[in-house]
């Protein structure tokens, strides 16, 4: 079922532009990366990434730390969509 699965999402892949999205442990090596990079990951596509865009945006951090990883976050989400999408964004100058 899982091989499946990927076939699907790979076919989708070739069809639309995709952005994959890795989320390492600390415990993971380079090698392990860039060994796992055809079996793990997140595929989003621009409609997902916009969604996510728009929510980081809108969300009023509380502590120091909080607000430090939303601004982060923010700035590599547009990046992703200015760049690789091509997305038009409001006050972003890429």
């Amino acid at each position: 079922m899982a091989e499946q699965k990927k076939k699907r999402l790979k076919k989708k892949a070739d069809k639309k532009q995709v952005i994959k999205i890795i989320l390492p442990t600390d415990e993971e090596t380079e090698e392990d990366m860039e060994e796992e990079d055809e079996s793990g990951g997140i595929y989003l596509e621009k409609e997902d990434m916009l969604v996510i865009y728009k929510a980081l945006k809108n969300y009023k951090p509380v502590t120091d730390d909080e607000e430090m990883v939303s601004e982060m976050l923010v700035e590599q989400f547009e990046e992703i969509l200015v760049v690789d999408y091509k997305v038009k964004l409001k006050g972003v100058r890429w």
